[in-house]
């Protein structure tokens, strides 16, 4: 007879037997053996008993490190949860350990100068994507079958897609960003990547408190393809494996209508940019503060190891409060007024186009290419909105491509039901 328990013990094993991927920072085994025992002794009616995760070593749990993928902080114990891993660990999953990433969640190919690249479990010489590169690489492995990232303008939906993995941003403030990392506080949150459809609304039930499950049709669900930016930019190999998956859901009656969000990519970024820039300089001085840090922010940064991470703070450092005003004042307001406008004129339910726009690219290299890794990504972020990433395509070669679909602001549990109705077909 199967234990809540066993499912601890597998995941430990397949960590070390995995181990050379480098996606967890931290191993947590005499924690994890112990609540795998508490688990079979007290067999628990929760909802998520006996699920192995891995959280993004940018989120507090007590009793580990939380490092950003520092070397500075690898040692460097936190004495509290996030409220986010309180919420979990009292549905009954285990965190077996902290997921290797992007230093300071920096960046969107997972190679780390400190702490070490995080390998693609089936991609030789090709990245994983970040920054929650080894939340990604521990699910696809089959370490756990969920782990949580952050996505501030990526980093959850980008690995995920590089993966052939559910990537789950949430709307902004739908889960509590208390006890972890801030970059942009304006963007942030936590995410879920996963195999199934099934674990990622468990989880997000259990991080939201909203458990209900709407019911929901692809006959007359309206989708916007907003072809310039998002469909154009596309490397030609991602448009051939991502065109058929949209003839599939006409099929299935969906109806897809063309569309345009005039300026989507300048003002993302003319908006998204300074909001996380400055926001990441003001407040992770605070967060390591509130943690009781025996390091400083200026001892942080002097340690970081990765060229690209260090050149992004130096830039960061140039962003004026001026700028990140305007930001706030003019840019975002005028972005999420296109969204809107584009949601109403054309009685959308939601966007759909590639999560990215190239294959993953191999490491060497591969941080050049940070601001197209985002590009599909990134608006959504400024905006707000609730966005899945979906492994429902793939190129001649097998590689991944993720298809991304965005909802209106707190539109959550709708868009996980039609992602569940859409990969029922797989």
């Amino acid at each position: 007879m199967k234990q809540p328990g066993d499912r601890i013990h597998q995941a430990l094993l397949r960590a070390y037997q995995q181990r050379h991927l480098n996606s967890l920072s931290w191993l947590a085994t005499e924690s994890a053996l112990a609540d795998a025992a508490r688990l079979n002794a007290e067999q628990p009616a929760t909802p998520l008993a006996g699920l192995p995760l891995v959280v993004k070593d940018n989120i507090d749990v007590a009793g580990m490190p939380t490092s950003l993928g520092t070397d500075l902080l690898a040692e460097e114990i936190v004495p509290t949860n996030a409220p986010l891993v309180t919420r979990l660990q009292a549905a009954g999953a285990v965190i077996i350990g902290k997921a290797n990433m992007h230093e300071l969640a920096s960046g969107t190919s997972g190679l780390n100068a400190a702490r070490g690249d995080v390998l693609h479990p089936f991609l030789s010489g090709r990245v994983v994507g970040g920054s929650s590169s080894g939340s990604a690489a521990a699910v696809a492995a089959g370490i756990v079958p969920v782990s949580i990232g952050t996505d501030t303008g990526a980093s959850v939906r980008l690995p995920a897609s590089f993966c052939g993995l559910i990537g789950f941003r949430p709307s902004a403030g739908r889960y509590p960003q208390t006890g972890i990392a801030p970059i942009s506080v304006s963007r942030d949150t936590a995410g879920i990547l996963a195999q199934r459809i099934s674990d990622v609304i468990a989880v997000d039930a259990v991080i939201s408190d909203q458990h209900h499950v709407p019911c929901v049709t692809l006959d007359g669900l309206r989708l916007g393809v907003p072809r310039p930016h998002f469909w154009h930019g596309c490397d030609s190999a991602v448009l051939a494996a991502a065109e058929p998956a949209l003839a599939q859901l006409q099929r299935r009656g969906v109806t897809l209508i063309d569309i345009d969000i005039p300026q989507v990519a300048e003002l993302a970024v003319q908006a998204g940019y300074p909001m996380a820039s400055f926001e990441m300089l003001r407040d992770l001085p605070h967060y390591l503060a509130q943690r009781r840090s025996r390091y400083s922010f200026k001892q942080l940064c002097a340690a970081v190891k990765s060229p690209d991470v260090r050149a992004l703070l130096a830039d960061a450092a140039t962003v004026s409060a001026a700028r990140y005003q305007q930001a706030l004042t003019d840019w975002q307001p005028l972005l999420v007024a296109r969204y809107q406008q584009v949601f109403q004129q054309h009685q959308l339910d939601g966007l759909i186009f590639p999560s990215v726009p190239m294959l993953p690219p191999l490491r060497e290299g591969a941080n050049h290419h940070f601001r197209r890794l985002i590009a599909n990504c990134e608006p959504a972020t400024v905006v707000g909105l609730p966005c899945i990433s979906l492994p429902l395509a793939q190129s001649t070669d097998g590689i991944p491509v993720g298809i991304e679909l965005q909802f209106a602001h707190g539109d959550d549990r709708r868009l996980l039901q039609v992602a569940a109705e859409l990969l029922s077909a797989q």
